[in-house]
Order: structure tokens, then C-alpha cells, then sequence
């Protein structure tokens, strides 16, 4: 066994023979086998990985080794989500092709990807930008377009004129574009939707059985934003004017005159209402023009509101602004009390009913607002001191007539049933899918000469990208300036057919990517139901949390509507989901150019070796929290003293002169002391491995490896069985040395010695695990006086004989008259005097 540990050699050896063997590629059923998928997010081909995707990618790797050793069948598939903006927005920076720029980037990230010595199966590769691919996602957009789940409407939009495109409301940070820092502003445009809305109910019904941290189940209820409360109308008093006799979208008419709808889940506050708000976009507004006395004001407060992101209005932190409709008021139902109505950008057009009551006793936005603008703020609801700040807790009702002395809960009920009546509403909105960019899955509609939209024929999928395209045009999605696009259209659907020029958001790429590593290289369908019955739901799924209420929301309604309609075998795609932490940089800062403190873990590679940084960044931290982990250069180095111990111990095994022994999975030393210590750790590697636990597996290991260390400077009849067995707990975390260890502790050739990686994962001997000893407190009224060491299990008689043959116990109970013991096995004694 050479001397030197070189991890270079080593881990560019082993890269190559296990790709020569086809190690890792899965079949879809082996004999005696269950079958298990691990999946991991798929990298966007930016052109270089950081230690962000080494985190990702490197450390979920271990628990999939794990698993095969343990006898499943598993796939862990890769891929690339290609489609996106930044591809588009460098290619119009450096002057390239896309499709040049993404597939390029590819090639490198494979080459890296492939640096990490993990397990994925290569063959099952897939490309979202391939026509292969992307063909599929167009045919399943047009079922849920058959199904009426996909339309296009008229939307208030977050625009971004840098980039020109929608952005989600995600991608606007403090106003501005994320990628581009320019100012966003709002723009109606025609735009394509997914009806999410319809699987609200569904969505939150299938969280209750998924075996997920409470955290991710609790923030996609908080997305869904369920609420069961009570919709009230509000009758417009206009200047005293009769009310003419209109059909108004958002108000009601009744007996000649208009209302303002507004949902609550607090109407047990009903009484306490001093004024009402409406949204900017509120329909209303535009047909209460004549009424209005101050509409210019009104308009220029609109014309604002138009500049600002929904975020940016619904920030708790911003100081709230509003205008009062001067000529119009509102009649509460409940007490027949005249109020002001005001229009304010907190209110949203889209969210309820785009108008809310205000109760500024209860309620603390309504309470800053009437601050403010020096509204009345009326108690109704007891418990709380309302002179500095807003009560919202439950109590019971007071100036609200006849209910005055009802509880909150008991008055809701009856305040709705005589003045409204119980509505479930969601925070929930429908998906946006159109984005005014070229690098994307084009939308598979066309348009006939009167502008109706028509699906095209499956036979002419996929629906190319077109190539003749100024991506730098403005004012119009880069696909309206290809002429062969429209060419095409017209030779196919006939004169003055337009084609539609949007495509469509990246995420509906990676809305069902899980569903194709199935059957990856299927050209009759996006893949078979019978593949896919062998392989889902996906067994454990890990990923950031920042996916948690779009991507991973988004998955999960795609597959329920693919249930609906057969094409799927459930109705939820992950049984199991795992959000991980976020690597800082050296500083504690998240990593940055700008800031000097990105780590490169090409570098890092090429000094330490790629055992040592997959090591490193399991025990950074656990795995399975959402925790932030700083870069630690000490670490770093201490993983890699920990391989080079285990580097020159292998060594000393191997040229240790030995006794001729059985060859066993871990032979019986002749050290109890060590082998117990052996199965403790497997006990605890294994568990902790399962449960993402990675860094303290990773500490169980050192304990043992130093105990090994010290026991053969002492004893040379330390077994290579125990070695070994060592060997396979760590061969998850570092592949490539314990891969090249074993091969030479053993007596084959390489070429013909089995891989460590298809070794029997251990198991460990419950006996040998359990302390042979313990130690007994002994007390005396509950106050410890002595304490003695036995064996485990020992009887009550046996445990009180020897406690009270102890000298200090004695002393403490001369003279005394034993009244009771409380025995607690192996635990404590105690003599009640």
C-alpha cells in the first residue's frame, strides 16, 4: 500500500472505473430488491458550480450509498433545469447564442458534478431545454388546457422594463428586479394562468399524511392562506343622490341602491367599524366617478399605487397611506352608523374582495391608519387596553347592542347569521405562467384571424423555439420578431393565424422533471404509467427551503391535476421532503463577489480532495435544518488529518503481521472494550445517516477511529474484520479513499475485487450495544448521598443490600427509622427517613 495519501490520483482512478462499470445506473426492478428514489433539485447551468451545489448535491449523496449497501434498489437521477433568464440576459450581454451559452455550461457542470464521486445515474440524464423534453411539458399544458385549467385573462403585473418580463412576486426584492436591480413597476398585459385555485382545498388536505417537517407543511398552509369567515355588504350613501340602477362587479345591488362586499374572520368586531378601505384596482372606484368630489387626488394616488409591488404594499414595516373618498360613505348594517371610505394600497384588488372593514380597536394595521388620518377607534371587544395600541386578542362584546356580554366566538356565529353570511376564502392566487422572454418552453397556442385561441395538433410537437430572433426588442416578447415563427404558423393553420409569442415560467419545467427520470427516453409519452407505478411517489426528496411555496407548491399541484386525469398512478409526488441550511462564507456573510468570501470548491478539490470537502460539508452542520453554516478553514483541515488517520491505520493493517482468522463481517477482537464501542457506532452511523444527521455520524467515527488508533500501538490482535467494518460506514462519506483502502486490504486483484459500495451495509448486535454496568445514585429524602457502580439491571433487594453497606450511607442513617425506599431501576435508590 503506497505510503502517501494522494487523493488526486485516487479519486480520478476511481471516477473513471466506476464510470466503466456502470456502478451506479439503475435498473427499474431488481430480484429481492425494493425500490427507492432519492431526488435532489436539479442545478440551472449557470457555468460554474459553488460550494452552494457541492452542499445540494455532495452530502445527500451519503445516505443514498447507504441505502444500496442496506439492499434497496435505488435511483438517484440528474439533470439540468436549463430554460431561464439568465442565459438570455448573458447571451445579449456577450453576444451569444442561448442554446450555445446554456450547452456549454453543461458540459462543464458535468465534468464537476462528476468531480464530487457521487452516485448519480448518469443514463437517466435529462435537459429541459431539449425539444425531447420540452415536447412533453407543451403536451401537458395542453391538457390542463383541455380541462380548463389553463387560460389567459387581463393582469396587473410586476414588470420589469430592464429585462423585460414579468417577474413573480419573489423575484422583486426592496422594488427592484432581482437579477437586473432596476426599478419594477405594475403593467396590465394579457397573460396565461394555471388555476391553482381550483386545488386550494386539495393541496391543503394532502399536506395532513406527508411525512414532512412541520416547518414546510406549516409555510405552504400560511401560502395557501385558508380563512372561514363571513362576507358583510356595506350600502354606498353618495351625497345624498338616488342610486342609479347599475350591475357593478365587486358591489351589490339591493332595492336600488350599491354595496361594498367585504370578507372578515373577525365580525364579532362589527360594531367597532369606524371606516371602510378600498383597493386602488377596486372596479368600483372607476363608476363612482361623478360622486367623487376629490378625483383627481384619487387618480394621482392610483397612478402611485401602479409603481409599487404587491410586497412592497403589504409590508407591515411601511407606513400606511391612503385618501378618503370625499362624497362617499358606507352604512354599517349592524348599527345603521354612517362611515368614510377611503381607497389605500395596503388593500389588495386580488386578495378577498379587494375592500375591508376597519376596526381600528382590534385590528393593528386599521389602528396605525386611524392614528394617522384621526378616525375613531371604538372598543367592542373586552380584554385589552386600547389607548396605545390595537386589542386583537378574543373576549367578550361591549358596545354592540344586543350582543354586549357575548362571547367572540358565539357572537361571530350569530352576527353572521343576521347580517351576512359564511365564506371560505384563500390567500391562494393562480399561477402566472407567461413570460415576455425567449429562453423558454414556447406555449404551444396559436391564434385564428378574430384572435381566438386554438391548441396545436400533437402531431406538430415539439413547438419549436424559433432561432430568428432580436433578443434585445422591445415592447414585445422576442418571439413576435421571428419571421419563420410566423411562417410557420401561417403554412400550417392558414393566412392571418398568429402564433402566440410568450413562453412559458421555468417553473412548469421543473413541475414534473421528477416524472420523466422514469422513463427519460420515452418518444410516445412523457413516460409510462407502469415505470412511473415502480418508482412513485418519490421516497425522499431534498432541496432549499426557498422552493418550499413556489416549485414545491407548484409540483405538488401539477401532479394532483395529472391525477385528475389519469396520467399519474397518485395524487402526491413526494413522500418525504427535506430542506437543508445555507453555507456563509468565511466571514459569516452570505457569499458574495463583491465581498471576497465566495469559496471555490474547484480549489478546494485540487488542495484537500473531494472526500475531504464532502466530509467537511456534512459535518458543517445538520443536514436536515434550515440552519446558516459560516465557512470554517479549521474544519476543513480537520477533516482531512481525520482521513490521513485513517490512511496510515490501513497501512498498519495491512503490514501488521496477524494470526490466521475467519474473514467475517467484524470477527470478534480480543478487545470486548472496542468491539462493543464498534457496534455502537454502527448503531449510531446508521441512525443518523437515515435521519440527515450526517455531522454526528461523522464525530461517532472519529471516536472510534481514535480508540482503533490507540488499541493497535497496544494490541497487534486487533482484527481486520473490525476494520472493515469501519470501512463501510465510511464509504458513504468518502467514496474514493475507503473504495482504493478496501482494494488493497483484500487479497484480489482491483479489477476482480468487489466494490466497498456494494458491500452488506453492518449491522449491529443489540447485546453488545448495552452497557454491561451502570451507576446508582443512593439517596437519602431525596438528597444524594452516595453512589455505587453494578451491574445493569440489578434487583431492588439486591440494590438496597448494597447501598446500605456503604460507610457514608451509614453515617447518614444512624439513628434513623427507614420509613420507605423508592427503587428506580438502574437509576436511583432512596431511603424516605
Amino acid at each position: 500500500m503506497q505510503d502517501k495519501y494522494n487523493h488526486q490520483e485516487i479519486e480520478i482512478k476511481w471516477q473513471k472505473k466506476w464510470q466503466e462499470q456502470n456502478l451506479y445506473k439503475t435498473v427499474d426492478e431488481v430480484k429481492g430488491k425494493k425500490n427507492f428514489y432519492a431526488l435532489m433539485e436539479f442545478p440551472y447551468p449557470s457555468g460554474n458550480l459553488h460550494i452552494g451545489h457541492w452542499y445540494a448535491f455532495a452530502v445527500p449523496d451519503i445516505f443514498v450509498r447507504m441505502k444500496r449497501m442496506q439492499n434497496y434498489n435505488v435511483m438517484f437521477p440528474i439533470g439540468f433545469d436549463s430554460f431561464g433568464l439568465p442565459a438570455e440576459n448573458a447571451a445579449i450581454k456577450h453576444g451569444v447564442d442561448p442554446r450555445k451559452w446554456t450547452y456549454e455550461n453543461i458540459t462543464y457542470m458535468e465534468k464537476q458534478l462528476q468531480s464530487m464521486g457521487n452516485s448519480f445515474d448518469w443514463s437517466r440524464k435529462i435537459i429541459t431545454s431539449d425539444p425531447e423534453y420540452y415536447k412533453w411539458t407543451q403536451w401537458l399544458f395542453l391538457k390542463l388546457y383541455e380541462k380548463g385549467l389553463a387560460y389567459k385573462k387581463k393582469a396587473s403585473v410586476n414588470w420589469c422594463p430592464s429585462c423585460q418580463t414579468v417577474l413573480a412576486n419573489e423575484q422583486v426584492i426592496a422594488g427592484k428586479c432581482e437579477r437586473c436591480e432596476t426599478e419594477v413597476s405594475q403593467k396590465d398585459l394579457e397573460q396565461w394562468f394555471f388555476k391553482t385555485t381550483a386545488y386550494a382545498e386539495k393541496l391543503l388536505n394532502g399536506l395532513k399524511d406527508l411525512k414532512w417537517p412541520n416547518s414546510i407543511k406549516e409555510s405552504q398552509k400560511n401560502w395557501i392562506g385558508k380563512s372561514e369567515g363571513t362576507e358583510i355588504s356595506f350600502k354606498l350613501k353618495r351625497n345624498n343622490a338616488p342610486q342609479p340602477p347599475l350591475n357593478l362587479r365587486g358591489g351589490e345591488r339591493s332595492e336600488g341602491e350599491l354595496s361594498i362586499k367585504v370578507f372578515t374572520t373577525r365580525v364579532d368586531t362589527l360594531f367597532g367599524v369606524t371606516y371602510l378601505v378600498l383597493a386602488p384596482e377596486h372596479p368600483l372606484i372607476s363608476k363612482l366617478t361623478n360622486q367623487i368630489k376629490n378625483l383627481k387626488e384619487i387618480e394621482k394616488y392610483i397612478k402611485e399605487t401602479k409603481q409599487k409591488t404587491e410586497i412592497e404594499r403589504t409590508d407591515v414595516k411601511k407606513e400606511k397611506t391612503g385618501v378618503k373618498l370625499n362624497g362617499i360613505n358606507a352604512i354599517n348594517p349592524a348599527n345603521g352608523e354612517e362611515v368614510p371610505v377611503f381607497v389605500a394600497d395596503y388593500v389588495l384588488g386580488n386578495y378577498g374582495t379587494g375592500a375591508v372593514m376597519a376596526v381600528p380597536a382590534h385590528d393593528d394595521r386599521d389602528f396605525e391608519f386611524a392614528k394617522k388620518y384621526k378616525l375613531a377607534i371604538r372598543e367592542v371587544i373586552t380584554g385589552g387596553d386600547i389607548s396605545t395600541e390595537a386589542y386583537t386578542g378574543e373576549g367578550v362584546l361591549m358596545n354592540s347592542e344586543d350582543f354586549n356580554g357575548t362571547k367572540s366566538e358565539e357572537a361571530r356565529e350569530k352576527i353572521t347569521k343576521k347580517f351576512g353570511k359564511k365564506i371560505i376564502k384563500y390567500r391562494l392566487r393562480d399561477w402566472l405562467i407567461s413570460r415576455q422572454r425567449y429562453w423558454g418552453c414556447p406555449i404551444p397556442v396559436v391564434y385564428d384571424p378574430e384572435g381566438k385561441s386554438h391548441s396545436i395538433p400533437e402531431k406538430n410537437l415539439p413547438w419549436l423555439l424559433p432561432e430568428d430572433v432580436d433578443l434585445t426588442s422591445k415592447n414585445q416578447s422576442p418571439l413576435a420578431t421571428s419571421k419563420e415563427l410566423k411562417e410557420r404558423v401561417e403554412k400550417i393553420f392558414g393566412k392571418d393565424w398568429t402564433p402566440e409569442v410568450d413562453t412559458m415560467d421555468t417553473f412548469v419545467d421543473s413541475s414534473w422533471y421528477f416524472l420523466r427520470y422514469t422513463d427519460p427516453k420515452n418518444e410516445k409519452e412523457f413516460a409510462d404509467k407502469e415505470k412511473m407505478k415502480e418508482w412513485i411517489p418519490v421516497n425522499r426528496y431534498s432541496g432549499g427551503a426557498e422552493h418550499t411555496n413556489m416549485h414545491l407548491l407548484y409540483s405538488r399541484f401539477f401532479h394532483k391535476a395529472l391525477f385528475d386525469l389519469g396520467l399519474v398512478n397518485e395524487d402526491e409526488p413526494f413522500t418525504e421532503r427535506i430542506n437543508r441550511g445555507l453555507i456563509l462564507g468565511p466571514d459569516g456573510q452570505k457569499m458574495s463577489k463583491s465581498k471576497g468570501n465566495v469559496i471555490d470548491p474547484d480549489k478546494q478539490v485540487k488542495s484537500v480532495g473531494a472526500d475531504t470537502v464532502r466530509m467537511y460539508l456534512a459535518f458543517i452542520g445538520p443536514f436536515n435544518e434550515e440552519g446558516q453554516y459560516p465557512w470554517d478553514l479549521g474544519g476543513i483541515v480537520g477533516i482531512r488529518r481525520f482521513l490521513e488517520k485513517v490512511w496510515k491505520i490501513a497501512q498498519k493493517i495491512q503490514n501488521k503481521p496477524t494470526k490466521k482468522q475467519k474473514e467475517e463481517s467484524y470477527p470478534a477482537t480480543q478487545n470486548l472494550e472496542l468491539e462493543n464501542l464498534l457496534h455502537k457506532t454502527i448503531k449510531k452511523v446508521s441512525e443518523d445517516i437515515e435521519n440527515y444527521k450526517f455531522n454526528t455520524a461523522i464525530s461517532a467515527m472519529m471516536i472510534f477511529i481514535n480508540e482503533l488508533e490507540k488499541k493497535l500501538e497496544h494490541t497487534p490482535e486487533v482484527s481486520k474484520g473490525a476494520f472493515d467494518t469501519f470501512l463501510k460506514l465510511l464509504a458513504p462519506f468518502a467514496p474514493h479513499i475507503t473504495e482504493q483502502i478496501w482494494s488493497q486490504l483484500h487479497l484480489q486483484s482491483e479489477s476482480t475485487t468487489k466494490s466497498i459500495h456494494l458491500e452488506k451495509w453492518p449491522e449491529y448486535d443489540e447485546l453488545k450495544i448495552k452497557e454491561k454496568n451502570i451507576v446508582i445514585a443512593v439517596q437519602i429524602n431525596g438528597k444524594i448521598r452516595a453512589q455505587f457502580e453494578t451491574n445493569i439491571d440489578i434487583k431492588e433487594n439486591q440494590a438496597k443490600e448494597k447501598a446500605l453497606s456503604l460507610i457514608k450511607i451509614q453515617k447518614w442513617l444512624t439513628g434513623k427509622k427507614i420509613k420507605k425506599i423508592i427503587f428506580v431501576p438502574n437509576k436511583i435508590i432512596n431511603f424516605v427517613v
